[in-house]
C-alpha cells in the first residue's frame, strides 16, 4: 500500500523534526499533527481522531506517556493504518504494542539521532542510523520502507528489542549519565579547553535539555539499573586508584575479584585457588568482566583477580587479551577446571518455547556443534557473562522465550530448570584461569 497519509502524535522536539523531514524527504505525503497544545485547523493541526486514519501514523510521545497514547489510537486508527513506534526504549513499547495493539499493523523502530544533531550536520542525514526492531508489516511492505529510507540518506539496522535496550544503556544513557553528572557538578567550558575536553562538552550539551528522556530511559529500559551500578563500582575503583592502597584488613582477608557474576565458572576457579592455596580469610567480588577486574587490581580495590585465558574447545578468550593488553599484573599461578555447560530456562518452559539461546561467546563457542545440531533454527545471542545471563533471565530481564548456556551452579542458585546437562561439544572440557595481582 503507498502512504498517502502520515499522522503524527505529538509536537515536540522529535514530532516537529518528523514534520520538516516529511516535508523534504516525501512533499507528496498529506502530514496531519495532532497536539493537545495546539487547536485544529483541519490544514496542519488536525483531530486525534482524524490523525489516527492516517495511512501511517508516528507516535512521537514522551515514553511514560506512550502507553496511554497508544490505547486511544488504536480504536481510532484505520484498519489498514501503519501504527509507527519510535520511543528510544524498545522492550517496553513492543510488548505494549503486541498487547493493545492486536490486529493493527505496527513497526518499531528507533532513530538514533535527534533535533541537535540534525542541526549540527546542517541537515545532512548521511549516515544517521535508523534501528528496526519488530513489526508486522508484509515482507514486501518492509522492503519498500527500507529501501526509501536507505534513498534519503539513512542507515538501516535490524536487532532484537532485547539487543537494541542493553546497547541503548551502555551507550545513550551512559552518555546522559556522565553528561548530567557534568552538567549537576557545575563543569563547563573554559578559555584553556583541551580538544577532548571539547568533544566531553559536545556531548554534555548534546543532552542538556533532555533531562526527561535521561528519566523515562532510565526508568522503561530495564538494563539501564546494571549500567549504573557498574559506572558507580567503576567511579570507586578510580577513586581508590587515586588514593594510597590500603592495607589488607587481617579481619576481612583478600579481596578476590572475579569476572563474573555469582554462580559462574570464575567463581568456581576463585574457589578451587582459594581451596589449593588454603586461603582462610577472603572475600570475592562478582565483577562481570575481565576489564573490570583488571581495572580493581589496579585501583587497589582487590588483592587478586581470578578470569579465563584459555579453553580446550573455544581457544583463547578474546575478552581477557584485549583486557590484558590495556593493564598490567602480575600473574601468581595457571591452573585449569574442567568445564560442564548446561542448557537452562524458567521453570516452566519447555524445550519447544525457546526461540533464543543466550551466554559468554566462549560458552557459545565450546558447545558450538551441539546448537548447530539440535537448535538449528533457535536465534543465538553472545552475553556479558553466563551466570549474568541466567541471573537476568530468572529476574525477568530475558524473554521467558530465552534459555541460557550457564553452570549447574548458576541453575540452583537462580532457580532455573536444567533442560540438557553437559551439552559442551567435548566431554573433557577444560579452561585455564589465571589468579593475578596487581604490580
Amino acid at each position: 500500500m503507498g502512504i498517502k497519509t502520515v499522522g503524527i502524535v505529538g509536537y515536540g522536539s522529535f514530532g516537529t523534526l518528523a514534520h520538516v523531514l516529511f516535508k523534504r524527504f516525501a512533499p507528496s505525503v498529506e502530514v496531519r499533527i495532532f497536539s493537545p497544545d495546539k487547536k485544529p485547523d483541519n490544514r496542519e493541526f488536525f483531530t486525534l481522531a482524524d490523525t489516527a486514519q492516517c495511512d501511517a501514523v508516528i507516535l512521537a510521545v514522551p515514553i511514560h506517556a506512550f502507553e496511554e497514547v497508544l490505547s486511544k489510537v488504536v480504536p481510532l486508527a484505520g484498519k489498514d493504518s501503519v501504527i509507527v513506534d519510535i520511543a528510544t526504549v524498545k522492550v517496553h513499547t513492543v510488548q505494549l504494542l503486541k498487547k493493545l495493539a492486536k490486529g493493527h499493523r505496527y513497526i518499531a523502530t528507533h532513530p538514533m539521532w535527534g533535533p541537535e544533531s540534525y542541526e549540527k550536520r546542517a541537515g545532512d542525514v548521511k549516515g544517521f542510523r535508523i534501528v528496526m526492531t519488530d513489526g508486522t508489516l508484509e515482507v514486501d511492505e518492509y522492503k519498500a520502507l527500507t529501501a526509501f529510507l536507505k534513498q534519503c540518506g539513512f542507515e538501516v539496522v535490524e536487532m532484537t528489542p532485547e539487543s537494541h535496550d542493553k546497547q541503548i544503556a551502555e551507550t545513550l544513557f551512559l552518555t546522559h549519565l556522565i553528561g548530567q553528572t557534568i552538567l549537576h557538578g557545575g563543569f563547563g567550558r573554559r578559555d584553556i579547553d583541551t580538544v577532548s575536553f571539547g568533544y566531553l562538552m559536545d556531548a554534555v550539551e548534546s543532552v542538556r535539555r533532555d533531562e526527561k528522556l535521561f528519566r523515562d530511559v532510565f526508568t522503561f529500559n530495564p538494563y539501564c539499573k546494571d549500567v549504573l551500578a557498574r559506572f558507580k563500582n567503576a567511579e570507586e575503583n578510580v577513586r581508590g586508584m587515586l588514593e594510597k592502597r590500603a592495607e589488607v584488613s587481617p579481619t576481612e582477608g583478600l579481596k578476590i575479584g572475579v569476572s563474573g557474576a555469582q554462580g559462574s565458572f570464575s567463581q568456581e576457579a576463585a574457589e578451587k585457588y582459594r581451596e589449593d592455596s588454603k586461603l582462610k580469610k577472603c572475600t570475592l567480588m562478582y565483577l562481570i568482566s575481565v576489564e573490570n577486574v583488571l581495572a580493581a587490581l589496579e585501583a587497589g580495590t582487590i588483592d587478586l583477580g581470578v578470569f579465563p585465558i584459555e579453553n580446550s574447545t573455544g581457544g583463547v578468550v578474546t575478552e581477557t587479551v584485549h583486557a590484558l593488553a590495556k593493564h598490567n599484573c602480575n600473574i601468581k599461578k595457571l591452573f585449569d577446571i574442567d568445564i560442564h555447560q548446561n542448557l537452562l530456562a524458567r521453570e516452566g518452559a519447555n524445550v519447544g518455547d525457546i526461540k533464543t539461546i543466550t551466554s559468554h561467546e566462549q560458552a557459545l563457542k565450546q558447545c558450538r556443534a551441539y546448537l548447530l545440531r539440535e537448535w538449528p533454527d533457535a536465534k543465538i545471542e553472545e552475553y556479558e557473562d553466563t551466570a549474568k545471563a541466567a541471573e537476568d533471565l530468572a529476574a525477568g530481564k530475558l524473554p521467558a522465550t530465552t534459555a541460557v548456556i550457564a553452570s549447574a551452579a548458576a541453575a540452583k542458585l537462580y532457580k532455573l530448570k536444567i533442560l540438557e546437562k553437559s551439552i559442551q561439544d567435548l566431554k573433557t572440557n577444560y579452561t585455564t584461569f589465571l589468579a593475578a595481582s596487581a604490580l
